[in-house]
């Protein structure tokens, strides 16, 4: 059964539904209570508290303030330290509403006392020339007569007015917020007036022992945990000595605890969170996959606690909250619980507006494309990140989605590599040392049912290989503004010229030419290759690819000539041309190795580097290095030849991988696939090709230059291809062959070069003329000229000299005419003479236009003689 998407069981708040957020609804500030400025979810104490879950915490606290306001027990002075954005305020305008407005919340919390509030906020209050903190609490109990006159002259009251006061106010429970905030300003001010300094804090010693020695009434007191960036050394001074006056009476409560966190939440964004039944069951899906993900996940995800969290927590998933409210919760600038509201308020608003499908909310579907989610982000951690965001994780230029569209349907599907780079990224940031995330999390972060677990590993393989600012190191992942080892190659990459990579072309080519052929490497001219009988390569540079016309007409002129003269030997010239769809590739892999190899030998850039990343630069630019060859032999894939009719194109085809031959190699072995280059010869093959009708014998060494400079003719390996292939013909009786004036015919000989071949029915002829004559069988006969000139003549007079020949063609078989019966005669003589005669009929008659434009003109044209011409 598949799982509901988490907005159709789950429904935020309206502002979150219609996207109207402000940060104001976040941001709790009891100071625009008091004075009527805050938004409704605060001002109102019933909306306020269908937005507040109270926490054991708030629990605890309220019991204490109602107990004491009753003149029960419970401890009269209460401290609420945690740190920034960490709940305090929430709790002071929940004792408030509480209190304060008693009428519309005892339907909610039971047997609540009446009693008066007094509130002071540091940061609302004017320290120079406002009431000063007994001042402003006298003001709001209706007693301020007490301490008029203290008030006016900023001197704090002896512990006998405020005993006084607060017996004349009766219950009363008085709120303290950004104190501190206060004692800061008010010793700047009483510097200026020149007067004692430290009265807020002496006030504040006395008021907690007062406090403390009274019945009925109750003072909470809310301080930082640290000293912030906007306060300095005399702040913390003053922080210590609050402490100090005040700690032997306070009692520290935390208003949120543990996995309270996700109530809280989930009580400030949705209105409802579905049927216990739907989390259950999501709950149980997602325990289920981690069990079958084994090891390959946090162990902790596999303990049954596990799976309670992960139903508290709906519709987020718990790691969403855990790394926000731990990791980013620990920088002092973010307000703990304030800012993760207003984080995921942003996320929930995106997500639902969009309704991405997914059952629960995940670190990977944060979507920082937005730029209120991205603004959110960026403004604790630097500027430099919103480029860090746009190169490599999100927006229409970020590599991480370019690698989910490239990478085929699966990772374009679940959006892969930018779920995890988006991941990564959120883990990437504390306030503490951990800034790194690991693959079991990493799946945490964004698997669910049907998203195949394999592809993550997968995915984060191409991120190290192509995002810049994506750093891994002993399997660890983070962002950093740095770049990484991708970026540093591509500065690097943009600093290599075309000249460079020109040069190590050339290098690389002629340190994997090869010996099996005469290499001659980026020719211009016919005078750079020369005309010898050995086998020759020239590999043209790109610029004369095989396409070009730069490349053909070049080609041409090197086949043609050989300097200032004609080329003789054109049979032994190979031309290996670029393919030119590949330059463009082979560029860029030269570009990424010459890169790759100027870092390693940059050592104060290296020096740059983490171990990891020189350990893959180390690999990368071996990788690379191995590699070239192969990417050189597959750019130069066309090699040129001459044929009979011309120059004629092949395409090597790609190499087989990992194969460790040469170029020349290649070559080699392609001439020799293709029957080009023989290692082997038959007898009758050399006669077929070699002989002319009429000779009846041919030196070797004439048809061995032959094979060097007839185009189109098969190359021969060496002159041994030659000799063997006479020696075989001679024993068989094919051939003969003679030396001087011995003749071999049937017989094992061992021929040289400069011996002649003949063919075998002339020696054949010899050798029977000799035997009849009584001569030794044995060995070599006596080669007799007389006897030559007579097996030639006989052997013409046998032939028919002169055919000529009359016949009915069909009209549609002259193509058949000129292949089948034209080119033989021409082939075996001289070219034929074609007399044709054409009877042509119409029922309807040819008019002039046919005869004379057409007919006539035509075979003008093809210079035909009309021996005659006549019309009926």
């Amino acid at each position: 059964m598949s799982l509901p998407p988490w907005w159709q069981v789950a429904t935020p708040h309206k502002d979150i539904r219609d996207g109207k957020l402000s940060e104001a609804i976040f941001a709790a500030d009891l100071g625009d209570v008091i004075y009527g400025k805050a938004p409704l979810e605060y001002q109102d104490p019933t909306i306020f508290f269908q937005k507040t879950y109270i926490t054991q915490g708030l629990k605890a606290l309220l019991d204490n303030v109602i107990s004491r306001l009753k003149g029960e027990s419970g401890d009269p002075v209460i401290q609420l330290q945690t740190p920034f954005g960490g709940g305090k305020t929430h709790a002071l305008l929940t004792l408030y509403h509480a209190i304060k407005n008693r009428k519309e919340t005892e339907h909610l919390i039971s047997d609540l006392p009446e009693a008066r509030v007094a509130v002071f906020v540091g940061t609302h209050a004017d320290a120079l020339t406002g009431k000063t903190p007994w001042g402003e609490i006298a003001s709001q109990l209706g007693q301020y007569e007490i301490v008029k006159e203290h008030d006016k002259k900023r001197i704090a009251p002896g512990k006998e007015k405020l005993r006084q006061l607060l017996e004349a106010a009766g219950p009363t429970l008085i709120l303290m917020d950004e104190i501190l905030e206060y004692i800061v300003k008010a010793n700047r001010a009483e510097k200026v007036e020149k007067i004692t300094t430290g009265q807020t804090l002496a006030f504040l010693q006395e008021l907690s022992e007062v406090v403390a020695s009274s019945k009925n009434c109750c003072l909470v007191i809310t301080l930082p945990a640290s000293i912030l960036e906007r306060y300095d050394d005399e702040a913390e001074r003053s922080l210590q000595q609050l402490q100090k006056i005040s700690g032997r009476v306070e009692s520290v409560y935390t208003p949120v605890e543990g996995v309270e966190i996700y109530e809280v939440i989930r009580k400030r964004l949705f209105e409802n969170i579905g049927d216990e039944k739907t989390r259950k069951m999501v709950a149980q899906s997602y325990f289920d996959l981690y069990q079958r993900l084994g090891a390959d996940v946090p162990a902790e995800t596999r303990e049954i606690e596990y799976r309670e969290r992960i139903e508290r927590a709906y519709p987020f998933h718990p790691e969403l909250i855990d790394v926000l409210y731990e990791r980013w919760g620990s920088y002092s600038s973010f307000q703990r619980t304030r800012g993760v509201l207003r984080l995921l308020a942003e996320v929930v608003s995106d997500l639902y507006k969009r309704k991405v499908v997914s059952p629960l909310i995940q670190s990977s579907l944060v979507n920082l494309e937005s730029q209120a989610i991205r603004r959110e982000f960026v403004k604790y951690i630097g500027n430099e990140y919103d480029s860090v965001i746009s190169a490599d994780i999100a927006g229409k230029n970020a590599k991480a989605p370019k690698i989910d569209s490239e990478m085929g349907s699966e990772y374009e599907k679940y959006g892969i590599a930018k779920a995890i780079a988006t991941t990564v990224f959120l883990y990437s940031f504390s306030g503490g040392a951990s800034k790194e995330t690991t693959l079991p999390r990493i799946r945490v972060s964004l698997l669910s049912e049907g998203i195949p677990a394999t592809i993550v590993g997968d995915a984060i393989g191409k991120l190290e290989d192509e995002l810049w600012y994506f750093h891994s190191e002993k399997k660890q992942y983070s962002f950093r503004s740095q770049p990484n080892l991708n970026r540093v190659i591509v500065d690097k990459e943009e600093t290599i010229s075309e000249n460079k990579i020109h040069e190590e072309l050339k290098k690389l080519i002629q340190k994997n030419a090869g010996r099996a052929m005469e290499v001659y490497l980026w020719p211009e001219s016919p005078s750079d290759i020369p005309d010898n009988k050995n086998l020759k390569l020239a590999i043209l540079s790109p610029e004369y690819s095989s396409e070009s016309d730069k490349g053909k007409r070049l080609a041409g002129e090197l086949f043609e000539k050989a300097g200032n003269g004609f080329r003789v030997y054109k049979n032994t010239l190979f031309i290996l041309m670029m393919d030119d769809n590949k330059y463009t590739s082979l560029s860029k892999m030269l570009r990424r190795f010459l890169a790759l190899s100027e870092i390693q030998n940059d050592a104060s850039l290296l020096d740059m580097l983490p171990r990891q990343s020189q350990d893959d630069l180390r690999k990368k630019s071996g990788e690379a290095e191995k590699e070239m060859p192969f990417n050189i032999l597959v750019a130069y894939r066309y090699l040129a030849m001459q044929e009979e009719g011309g120059m004629s194109r092949k395409d090597l085809g790609i190499p087989t991988i990992g194969s460790d031959r040469s170029i020349s190699e290649r070559v080699i072995q392609y001439l020799k696939d293709e029957e080009k280059l023989l290692t082997k010869l038959t007898p009758k093959y050399l006669l077929d090709k070699t002989f002319g009708k009429d000779e009846v014998e041919k030196p070797l060494k004439e048809i061995f230059e032959l094979s060097l400079k007839t185009p189109g003719m098969a190359l021969l390996e060496s002159e041994n291809v030659l000799l063997d292939a006479v020696a075989e013909g001679v024993k068989a009786g094919i051939l003969g062959v003679k030396e001087d004036s011995k003749l071999y015919y049937g017989q094992s000989v061992t021929p040289q070069i400069d011996w002649i071949v003949l063919r075998g029915e002339f020696a054949k002829k010899i050798k029977e003329e000799t035997a009849r004559e009584g001569k030794e069988d044995k060995g070599p006969v006596p080669f007799d000229e007389k006897m030559k000139k007579e097996f030639i003549e006989k052997k013409r007079n046998g032939m028919v000299k002169r055919v000529s020949i009359r016949a009915a063609i069909p009209w549609d078989k002259l193509s058949p005419l000129i292949s089948g019966v034209i080119r033989p005669l021409k082939d075996k003589g001289q070219p034929p003479e074609i007399i044709i005669e054409i009877k042509a009929n119409s029922e309807e008659g040819y008019d002039r236009t046919t005869l004379d434009i057409k007919v006539k003109e035509t075979l003008q044209q093809i210079d035909a003689r009309i021996e005659e011409w006549k019309e009926e």
